[in-house]
């Protein structure tokens, strides 16, 4: 979506009314603009942040224009420094995938000896995990996406994971926003968290995956994967290029210190998962896809969508997309 949208012709008036005739009152602004009090002042608030009106010094409580000149700077900047985020992780993401579509593929025509196993049995899973825990040195790092194939099989069950930490190995784990809502999950990472494992949260996840310090990476759920499958990696180039992926999702992943159920969330605020539902449905994904990608249900995603749109005033889900857009909800 076009975020020049934020820059309309009434907010350009409003700003321009500020600049020129140094009006800051909403009432007086209305008055000179013919327009009502209500939409100036949430004019107002989304000029301030886009950092085109700062606090007045002269009168407090009131705000004045920013130098137009300034304020584009710092509007290019912050477009900028957003771009640049997004081309490093999608570079990231497709370098690991890349890699390990290489490697995959490799491994369908080497003999044996291979560096990846295709784990066809939940027991012969649980056999690799075991031997694999007793082997790990420093740190289990893991995406948990609570849905989809493979779930149990690639989690470590609480016996592994204490004699791991009694050994000092530390363990990082990404988990669905959605898993606030899901009371076993809510469960296990709690418990992870008291046993000083660190936690965060991200609105999607790219497939289940576990990386054992810089020796393995265990991946399910792959497009192809039955259920119960799961393919244990062991060459370097792939085991880090899965762990630079998991970074990437770490560095931007949300605390899980306190977690609660997202519906409690303030409903004047937008959570990390409805954000992504927003810009999932600007892709154009369907609701199945969208729910698929959020780890939740069809029907838990059209109640979302529905409560989103009240929230925006919006009667179709293309006027929500654009409210969303002018009050840079995305």
């Amino acid at each position: 979506m076009d975020r020049g949208a934020l820059l309309d012709q009434q907010a350009l008036e409003v700003y321009r009314a500020i600049l020129f005739h140094k009006e800051q009152d909403s009432v007086t602004l209305s008055e000179l603009l013919e327009l009502e009090t209500d939409e100036v002042e949430a004019v107002l608030q989304r000029l301030a942040d886009l950092s085109l009106l700062a606090p007045s010094r002269d009168a407090p409580g009131t705000l004045r224009a920013v130098n137009p000149r300034i304020g584009l700077k710092m509007l290019l900047r912050r477009e900028q420094d957003e771009l640049t985020w997004r081309q490093q992780r999608i570079e990231q993401e497709r370098a690991a995938l890349a890699s390990l579509d290489a490697e995959y593929t490799a491994s369908r025509q080497s003999e044996a000896g291979d560096r990846v196993e295709e784990l066809h049995h939940l027991d012969e899973i649980r056999i690799r995990l075991e031997a694999l825990a007793e082997s790990c040195t420093t740190e289990f790092l893991a995406f948990h996406p609570g849905s989809g194939p493979g779930v149990g099989a690639i989690q470590t069950g609480r016996s592994l994971i204490e004699q791991a930490l009694a050994r000092g190995v530390k363990f990082r784990s990404i988990y669905l926003d959605s898993i606030a809502n899901d009371r076993v999950g809510r469960t296990h990472a709690q418990w992870m968290m008291e046993n000083n494992g660190d936690v965060r949260t991200s609105p999607t996840l790219p497939l289940q995956l576990l990386v054992i310090d810089t020796s393995a990476a265990m991946v399910a759920g792959l497009p192809g994967q039955s259920g119960t499958s799961a393919l244990l990696f062991t060459g370097q180039p792939v085991v880090l290029a899965m762990r630079a992926l998991f970074e990437a999702y770490w560095e931007h992943a949300s605390s899980a210190n306190q977690l609660v159920d997202v519906s409690d969330a303030p409903s004047c605020e937008l959570t990390p998962q409805e954000r992504k539902l927003l810009q999932l449905l600007g892709t154009g994904l369907t609701d199945e896809a969208a729910a698929r990608a959020l780890g939740i249900g069809v029907r838990t995603e059209r109640r979302m969508v529905s409560e989103l749109m009240k929230r925006l005033g919006a009667s179709s889900r293309f006027e929500a997309g654009v409210q969303a857009t002018r009050r840079r909800w995305i």
